[in-house]
């Protein structure tokens, strides 16, 4: 009887332990997934909603704005990118602010309804993201939404290697 107890209680330590293990796995992977939403979801943020008041005085002062500018996306931008390189590429390929100046050209406000995350099969550490982006032209009651697409690639630490911000014809057409 004692044998028997004991192979029961040595199974059922055993059988802890491997749910244990199995279960930290799961919250760590977990968590990783969760500081790449949350790092990626911080640029778009900062990319689609708004204007800010900050970016506004940017783009309506006089003179050259480029150092301000700069200025700007580094404080809104930069913290969330792998390195220079891929900060610089985010900017030079117009994916930082490029998208809320255009609503300040136009006189439009745009607000993050809900994003999406689907993370992809690749070994890399890629994200395919939808966004349901509310605008709305000042002074108007009326809002619309339009869907934006686009892919991130993070590195392990929880950084953005390059992001791609599909907007397609959207801000041509406000």
């Amino acid at each position: 009887m004692k044998k028997t107890t004991h192979k029961l209680l040595a199974i059922v330590l055993f059988a802890s332990l491997i749910l244990l293990i199995a279960g930290c796995t799961d919250n760590t992977e977990q968590e990783t997934q969760d500081e790449n939403i949350k790092t990626m979801e911080s640029v778009l943020q900062n990319a689609l909603s708004g204007p800010n008041d900050e970016l506004k005085e940017i783009i309506n002062k006089e003179g050259s704005i480029i150092d301000d500018l700069l200025q700007y996306e580094r404080e809104h931008f930069e913290d969330y990118f792998a390195n220079e390189t891929a900060f610089e590429e985010f900017v030079m390929s117009n994916q930082s602010s490029r998208i809320l100046i255009e609503a300040i050209k136009k006189d439009y406000n745009f607000k993050i309804k809900n994003i999406e995350f689907d993370k992809t099969e690749s070994e890399e550490i890629i994200y395919d993201f939808t966004v349901e982006l509310q605008y709305q032209n000042e002074g108007s009651e009326k809002s619309e939404v339009e869907l934006v697409t686009g892919e991130a690639n993070l590195n392990e630490e929880h950084k953005v290697e390059v992001m791609l911000i599909r907007i397609g014809d959207f801000l041509g057409s406000l």
